[in-house]
């Protein structure tokens, strides 16, 4: 797919966006829109295929004498047609080494600038990092990872961010149950079982806590346009970080919510202060007796919870949606 349209001032960047269709947080087609908006021509190429159909393919062709070849073959023609200034790789470590040595191969190669969302090994990592012109941290906690591991790369904190287009307001009544929606980790689960109201939970792994009868459970992933109706159907949306995944960093759950005029409950973490003003416009705890109180007090005081869900999706809009991280980048790198 590709998007093209009109700048008010500059001229625009030919952006080739790389990484996988479909991740968690839905980095490539985020990206993708916020382009489209800002009036960048910009093409997507998924290693797994832009459609499922064509992922199906590719994963027939893998099994074939064709291997991965196919894709990168296709990628290559990408290259030599569309010619970007810039390749954003949305998910570093996930893309193939051979993508990279495709690009460098270019007669004349772009920018290239990666994302990184998730904890990298320390062991075979250095070769994509430092294929990239420069990276970008959604945890700072990674920019200590990356010295450990050798990169050369510079790097800058860049977090993650929602799209208000899709995450926004609704006109409906909200329900007073806290919702979370995540897989279940173990820290996730002493969350939640810290919890003393009942809660609404959706997502996958968490059938002993559905036996249980305490919360409302529901053990299965739900869609993009389903999970934006509970984030506009309830007052407050708790948090919990995946402890696999991050240390320092937010998840897509600290600014969607808050986008749809949900209060986050979040727990506490390093880069927090970075995005938001803690207790005015996110609420933060530390333990299950903090998160209760906030809790009782989001019910008590409703007033409270308007005034906090306002301040914070306020500060989406200004600062966290994801055309502010696409100018950010096109500025960090003088494009």
């Amino acid at each position: 797919m590709t998007a093209t349209g009109r700048r008010t001032a500059g001229s625009p960047a030919r952006i080739l966006l790389l990484g996988k269709r479909g991740s968690l947080v839905m980095w490539l087609e985020n990206l993708y829109r916020a382009c489209a908006r800002l009036g960048h021509p910009t093409q997507v190429f998924a290693i797994n295929g832009n459609t499922p159909l064509l992922g199906l393919w590719a994963k027939w062709q893998e099994r074939t004498s064709a291997g991965p070849e196919w894709m990168l073959a296709r990628f290559e023609r990408v290259l030599a047609r569309f010619r970007p200034e810039l390749v954003l790789v949305a998910g570093v470590f996930g893309v193939p080494p051979d993508y990279y040595r495709l690009l460098y191969a270019q007669a004349r190669r772009p920018v290239i600038a990666g994302l990184v969302g998730d904890r990298f090994p320390a062991t075979d990592s250095r070769e994509r990092a430092d294929r990239c012109d420069r990276l970008y941290y959604t945890d700072t906690r990674f920019f200590r990872d990356a010295e450990a591991a050798g990169f050369t790369t510079g790097g800058r904190y860049l977090p993650l961010a929602a799209d208000p287009e899709l995450f926004r307001p609704a006109r409906v009544a909200r329900q007073p149950e806290v919702l979370f929606v995540a897989s279940r980790t173990a820290f996730r689960e002493t969350v939640v079982r810290g919890l003393e109201a009942p809660a609404r939970i959706v997502g996958t792994d968490w059938s002993d806590l559905a036996h249980e009868g305490f919360h409302r459970v529901r053990n299965r992933k739900i869609g993009r346009a389903r999970l934006v109706r509970l984030y506009q159907r309830h007052v407050a949306v708790l948090n919990a970080r995946n402890e696999a995944n991050v240390e320092h960093g937010l998840n897509q759950r600290s600014f969607e919510p808050p986008a749809c005029g949900a209060v986050v409950l979040n727990d506490d973490l390093v880069d927090l202060p970075r995005c938001f003003e803690p207790g005015r416009e996110i609420l933060v705890y530390r333990n299950a007796d903090e998160l209760n109180a906030l809790i009782a007090r989001l019910r008590r005081e409703p007033e409270f919870a308007s005034r906090v869900a306002a301040a914070g999706r306020r500060r989406v809009l200004a600062e966290h949606t994801y055309t502010h991280r696409i100018t950010t980048i096109l500025n960090d790198l003088g494009l």
